[in-house]
Formats: structure tokens, sequence, C-alpha cells
């Protein structure tokens, strides 16, 4: 049956979701959740990474669910969800989804099968069969985002600022992750590429819904206004990789 408890026993699988104030959108997700997992497999775990204070009713619809709730460490940005995530997380693999509806549990057998062929599984809105819910605008943002990520950083895959993934954990625990914002998604895979050049980052088709509950977290028009800057960050955190692991 589904562990539960905070032994540091290992697991099969973590599903991990950032949620900042989501409580809503997580009522409706977390059964789906849970079957979608346990059709996996049934030693899992589900770990909710709140806001270091509470800012709405999250932890109590946890406890309804019995899934672990957990206050993310460092900070309330999204990086500090991540970080903290990754530690907590006791499962082979982790899978790292939206709290907000936007990611369906139905793709976790897609991306589970693929598990063994790679070591970083994307749901990609951008391969055949993908699709996104988004409006135009923020699809051609995306798109040209994707794109630049993509050729200035040789990142072999069509989506690579999707954070519906499934890890291999042992690629991310050694992991020394800086950014604090939705760009450690970026981070996470330059340093995979760069430091394990035999890490393997495959696709799957999903649908990014639009989110069932609450407000965007994410604000795409500043990220990409301010993109320039995230692409010098994120080189410079390549070339420190490239120059560790030569040290190796």
């Amino acid at each position: 049956m589904m562990q539960t408890d905070h032994t540091l026993d290992s697991v099969d699988l973590t599903v991990m979701l950032p949620a900042y104030n989501e409580a809503a959108a997580l009522r409706d997700l977390l059964p789906t959740i849970k079957a979608a997992a346990a059709a996996l497999t049934p030693n899992y775990e589900v770990l909710i990474l709140d806001t270091q204070t509470a800012m709405d009713d999250t932890a109590e619809v946890c406890a309804v669910n019995g899934v672990r709730h957990i206050r993310r460490s460092g900070g309330n940005q999204y990086g500090d969800a991540i970080r903290t995530g990754i530690a907590e997380a006791r499962g082979t693999h982790l899978l790292c989804m939206d709290a907000d509806g936007s990611h369906n549990a139905s793709y976790f057998a897609s991306m589970w099968a693929r598990r063994a062929d790679f070591d970083i599984v994307i749901g990609s809105r951008y391969v055949a069969g993908g699709h996104t819910e988004n409006p135009a605008i923020l699809i051609w943002m995306s798109y040209v985002l994707n794109l630049t990520f993509r050729v200035v950083f040789n990142i072999h895959a069509r989506d690579v600022t999707n954070s519906f993934r499934l890890y291999r954990t042992a690629i991310l625990k050694p992991m020394k992750m800086e950014s604090n914002d939705f760009d450690i998604l970026e981070e996470i895979l330059i340093k995979a590429v760069t430091c394990r050049p035999s890490a393997r980052v495959g696709e799957v088709p999903v649908t990014f819904g639009r989110r069932k509950a609450g407000e965007s977290k994410r604000k795409l028009l500043q990220f990409a206004l301010g993109y320039f800057n995230t692409l010098q960050k994120l080189r410079r955190f390549q070339k420190a990789a490239r120059k560790d692991n030569k040290s190796k």
C-alpha cells in the first residue's frame, strides 16, 4: 500500500507539486493524482510543497487526502519549492507537475513507460500529438523562448520550459541549483546534459490545459522581457558546470 509516513524508506515514485495558494485546485486534483500513481506502482508518495506560512487551507486538503504536506525551505519562490521537494523526495523517480490542474494525471502512464529509456521525460506541448490551451500570444512567446533555449544551450528537446517532467531522482540529488524563479527548469536541463553528457532527455506528447482554479503565478510576459538576463545567468551556470565536470 502507499507509504505516507516520513521514514527514510525509498519508494518507486514521488509525485511533487509546488503549491502557492492552490487549495481549491488541489481538492479536485489530488484524488486523480493518487489514482494515477497507484496504477503505476503501489509504492509511491505525493509531496505538496506549500508556502512557508499558511495562505489557505492547503494543509487541511493534504491531510484529508493522505499526502505529505511540506513547507518549502529558503523562501516562498518556485525555486525554493523545487529544491525542497528534491531534498524530501524518497522516490527512485520523481514526477513534477503544476498544482493548478493544467497538467493532467492521465499522462502519468505514458511518461512512466519511458523511464527506462530516458533520465528525464518531459511532458511536451510541442512534439507531435502535443497541444496547449493557452492563448495564441502566450503560445508564440513560449515557442520563441523554447527555441532560444534549445539553440543556445544545445538541448535536444522541443519543450524545455514545461515543468511536467519525470526525472530519475539520482541525477537531481547532487545538483546545486541557484535559480529562484521558473528558470530553475532550464537550469536543471542545462546542468543535467552538461555535467552528465550521457544524460538522456526524451519527450512524450501532452495537452497543457488551462488552470482549473485560482490565479497564475507564472508571469510569462515578465519572464520574456527579462529573458536576456536569464540567458546570461544560465550561460554562467553552463560554463561553471563544464568547468566542474572537467575537474572531476
